[in-house]
């Protein structure tokens, strides 16, 4: 038995306090070991919320590593259950550009009746950066969603796309004068971002 396999035992342990302890380890050799890429897309189901970010976080470092997790990822993102779709979300998000697989399963999220689920979609699709541009019309849509935190990040996503999200200016020039000041600087950054250099 090695180290890896101690850790990933300390894992499963009782106390959260020793998960913790181990995920964060674990975390740092995901980059070169498999094993451990497992390990955390795992973790991301801890019931201690610290566990599952410290999971997250080993992924995002993990970099390009971790889009061998991504599949996993995008079967987890298409369960029924909310809190596993989050997670995975969020996971996806922490990935970055590496998570380019996962957006059409993203997308369609975006049209999930849970808003806390479309701001999720949302956000990951800002990760992998201008490789979602696929996503900018329904983006464009949710920049006049109900729900103040998913029109923040539907404007923060499209600006993050940039000069491939172009087509969604009128929308974002209104969500500028939008009631929420938050919303109104995120679309107004999100413009300059969009329209092209030059």
């Amino acid at each position: 038995m090695d180290d890896v396999d101690l850790l990933l035992i300390s894992l499963k342990a009782r106390r959260p306090e020793e998960r913790r302890r181990a995920v964060v380890k674990v975390g740092a050799m995901a980059p070169t070991e498999p094993r451990a890429l497992h390990a955390l897309l795992n973790a991301l189901a801890d019931s201690d919320g610290e566990v599952r970010h410290h999971a997250g976080e080993g992924l995002r470092q993990a970099g390009p590593a971790a889009g061998k997790v991504v599949p996993l990822l995008v079967k987890s993102f298409g369960t029924a259950e909310r809190h596993v779709r989050l997670v995975a979300a969020h996971a996806l998000k922490k990935i970055g550009p590496a998570a380019a697989k996962a957006i059409p399963a993203l997308i369609e999220g975006l049209a999930d009746s849970d808003a806390e689920v479309r701001r999720v979609a949302a956000a990951a699709l800002a990760g992998t950066g201008p490789a979602a541009h696929k996503a900018v019309p329904a983006l464009t849509r949710l920049v006049a969603d109900a729900d103040t935190d998913v029109r923040w990040t539907a404007c923060h996503a499209l600006g993050a796309i940039g000069p491939k999200a172009v087509k969604a200016v009128s929308a974002l020039a209104k969500a500028a004068d939008d009631e929420n000041s938050d919303v109104r600087d995120v679309a107004r950054l999100a413009i300059r971002q969009v329209q092209p250099k030059g």
